[in-house]
């Protein structure tokens, strides 16, 4: 009876070893479990920053396009554009600076871009011109439009021409 004890005390010893082991591959994997995880949380952060910096390019691209329309464009200007088929900005490589530094009559183009993201210029005739911008942008695999709409008249007398 006596050996039976210290064969079960021997066991337990043994037993210990093993769980010991077990416990550590445990920690090791939840361990690795909780560091991809904050890794890949990490990653999607960079991601959505990366989207909101583009979307913020974007929207500041359209706003500049549109004030630049409002304020430095005629009449005229905004019907020549339109005329001539000029009515596309590609927004893929255009900075704030490229627009300051550029006119924005320059930014147009007949050529549509291959790719997103572009604003399309569209002008609906009359004593005051209905000027619709819209910015096609690809997010998430799928396409998103933007759309501003504003006005420009011909504010010019008989006796001004």
């Amino acid at each position: 009876m006596v050996k039976m004890l210290i064969n079960n005390e021997d066991r337990s010893g043994t037993n210990s070893r093993g769980f010991t082991l077990i416990e550590v591959l445990c920690s090791v994997a939840i361990f690795s479990v909780l560091f991809m995880s904050a890794f890949f949380i990490q990653l999607n952060v960079l991601k959505v920053k990366d989207y909101n910096e583009e979307i913020n390019r974007c929207t500041l691209i359209m706003e500049h396009v549109k004030n630049n329309i409002i304020y430095n464009f005629d009449y005229e200007d905004v019907l020549k554009l339109y005329k001539d088929s000029k009515i596309y900005i590609n927004c893929s490589n255009l900075n704030i600076e490229d627009i300051e530094n550029t006119g924005a009559d320059e930014l147009f183009s007949d050529v549509k871009p291959a790719k997103e993201p572009y604003v399309i210029l569209n002008v609906t005739e009359g004593k005051v011109l209905k000027i619709n911008l819209r910015l096609y942008r690809n997010t998430y695999r799928r396409i998103v439009v933007d759309e501003c709409e504003f006005y420009k008249g011909n504010y010019r007398t008989q006796n001004e021409n």
